[in-house]
């Protein structure tokens, strides 16, 4: 089926091509972790079964690790397979893996056939309106100078496509608008960063003359890293230290310092944004602001190439009809436009906009936004102006106020007062309740009373908090225990904390070299780690290998296919990863304390997690 997408999926909003990158099988280490998800009557069930309706929030990267090692040395490239018949299927493809560690050094030879100028029309499609004025003409020219430069630089080929420059280049313009323009979204991330990490920004030391309102060539820096990062999602981590990053923002930099006092405010963006006070009703305004924000503002590269691949996943389940998968697509795109955490710092858009307006009396409303996740309504009553309801799945928080202003009427009209539930999503605005997105409407009954109770553990997570306790007190208190052998984790799990082992599943063998270990945390569940155990410092663990450590310790931090956030978290503030280091042109000590100092922002930012929400 060729994905077509109509005008109410990406309206305004062009698709993008995010990469022509190939991701490699990576079979050895694709499968570094096996889950198995615990019911709390002691049967082990398949995780594929207790996580399929949250199949669409779960994004698995594979990786392999890139660092900087000099100025003509884009990268070094970190391989690990030699089997061969993964060379068989990597054929076809870019490299063949293998365990050696390899320079791949960047000539500058560009494959780029021309470099394309670029027109308003791209730069209009990272803004609210449809039509340029002089201003917007000002900005567009310079993101054609910031283009030259980066199209001629030694990092030009990272980004595989001109497109993909030309992309970065009218991101760097937008984001120089926006600190000429005194719109606050830039101001509002190195704020938050301070908050959460101690400094503006991760990486780069933070000097006396760094100003949060003006432009900063580290600023310039970190975005560069970060275009450059999201193009190798899922394939490599890049050294933010690059030398290559450094001189093409210095070269950027110099332009835009000599532009800033002259560059026009954009009195557009602050209409739209600021210069009328948002009402208690002015739900689709915000909804307007916030869809923008999300989908297409510079801040946040990633959310139309997540709700893409969502949407393309709908189309490729050949259980769901055309015509299921555009409503679903529809939901989709709403849900994340709430409830999405592709953008910097894990937060979400509605967050965001709270952070962004708190300089804004008028938009006080924007830091009172509620989301409630998709959940199971009651109907107990209604008004002319308001559906009033409870969630099923939490009884104790009271009563919902629904306006119908935000609801298809005609699509519930059988509904009924104490036999109607209302499956859908709710957003808190102004004073009232607002549906968003898809609605079902069904009556209460034994199937419905089912569906509610397993939405509740699933909520609530019974079964992983279950399973957290029956650990921890067999474990003696430790969330840790590492295994020898296939049977030492049927002992553990089977005989001392008396599960059963669902008809079919079997527990997998292990490599007796390095071992498995046990991990649990109430937010995940149990947690069997096959891979990697022997970079994993503890007087329990009988694997553990220095040198090994040093070579892999860092994939625990930036690849989430290796572990789960939570438990991430918890080898890092236990000291269980020391030698994870980022290779660096300094000694390794040095590498080592850089991952030690910014650890935290990159466990959140490869994960799309943070600790503040999702760890305590």
């Amino acid at each position: 089926m060729v994905l077509q997408f109509r005008h109410f999926f990406f309206h305004g909003i062009k698709e993008k091509k995010c990469y022509s990158l190939i991701i490699p099988p990576w079979r050895k280490y694709h499968s570094t972790t096996e889950e198995k998800s615990f019911h709390h009557g002691r049967t082990i069930f398949s995780t594929w079964w207790n996580e399929i309706y949250s199949m669409m929030e779960k994004s698995l990267l594979h990786g392999i690790m890139i660092f900087s090692t000099r100025l003509n040395d884009l990268i070094v490239a970190y391989k690990y397979t030699n089997r061969n018949e993964e060379k068989q299927e990597n054929s076809h493809k870019k490299h063949i893996f293998t365990l050696e560690m390899k320079h791949i050094k960047n000539t500058h030879q560009t494959h780029f056939r021309v470099m394309k100028k670029i027109y308003p029309k791209k730069w209009l499609e990272l803004h609210p309106y449809k039509q340029t004025n002089s201003v917007d003409q000002y900005y567009v020219g310079i993101a054609n100078e910031i283009h030259k430069r980066l199209y001629s630089s030694t990092i030009a080929d990272a980004f595989e496509e001109e497109e993909n420059i030309r992309y970065t280049s009218l991101c760097l313009a937008a984001w120089f608008e926006d600190v000429i323009s005194q719109t606050g979204i830039w101001q509002a991330f190195t704020a938050e960063c301070r908050k959460r990490y101690g400094t503006y920004l991760p990486f780069y030391p933070i000097k006396g003359d760094y100003f949060p309102d003006e432009i900063n060539l580290e600023d310039i820096r970190f975005l560069l890293w970060h275009h450059i990062q999201y193009l190798c999602r899922g394939i490599s981590a890049i050294n933010p230290e690059n030398p290559g990053i450094e001189q093409t923002a210095q070269e950027i930099y110099g332009l835009l310092a000599e532009e800033y006092e002259t560059a026009p405010e954009n009195e557009r963006m602050q209409e739209f944004l600021y210069h009328s006070a948002m009402g208690e009703e002015d739900f689709f305004r915000y909804r307007e602001i916030l869809d923008w924000f999300h989908y297409q503002c510079y801040f946040n590269i990633e959310n139309v190439a997540q709700c893409r691949d969502e949407a393309e996943r709908l189309l490729d389940d050949e259980k769901i009809t055309p015509e299921m998968a555009e409503t679903l697509i529809y939901a989709t795109r709403t849900s994340l436009t709430f409830k999405g955490r592709r953008n910097l710092l894990s937060l979400t858009s509605p967050e965001w906009l709270a952070l962004i307006g708190n300089a804004h009396p008028e938009h006080q409303l924007w830091g009172k936004v509620k989301v409630r996740e998709n959940s199971c309504y009651l109907l107990e009553k209604e008004d002319d102006s308001y559906l009033y309801v409870k969630d099923l799945c939490s009884e104790d928080e009271g009563e919902f106020k629904i306006t119908k202003k935000s609801l298809n009427l005609s699509a519930i009209r059988s509904r009924e007062v104490g036999k109607s539930t209302l499956i859908c999503e709710l957003i808190y605005f102004g004073n009232a309740w607002w549906q968003c997105g898809m609605l079902l409407e069904n009556k209460y009954n034994q199937k419905m009373a089912e569906y509610v109770d397993d939405l509740t553990k699933q909520k609530e997570k019974t079964n992983e908090k279950a399973a957290f306790h029956d650990f921890i007190k067999v474990s003696g208190g430790k969330s840790f225990v590492f295994c020898q052998s296939q049977e030492e984790i049927s002992d553990f799990l089977l005989n001392k904390m008396d599960y059963n082992l669902k008809e079919g599943l079997d527990i997998p063998r292990i490599n007796t070299e390095n071992g498995a270990m046990l991990m649990v945390n109430p937010h995940t569940g149990l947690h069997i780690q096959f891979k990697l155990c022997e970079c994993i410092k503890s007087p329990d663990n009988p694997n553990y290998n220095k040198e090994e450590a040093e070579k892999n310790a860092i994939m625990f931090i930036v690849n989430p296919d290796i572990i789960p956030y939570q438990l991430s978290c918890i080898l890092q503030d236990e000291g269980m990863l020391p030698d994870a280091y980022l290779n660096s042109l300094q000694r390794k000590e040095y590498g080592q304390e850089f991952i030690r100092k910014n650890a935290h922002f990159l466990t959140d930012y490869f994960h799309y997690r943070c600790r503040e929400k999702d760890f305590d």
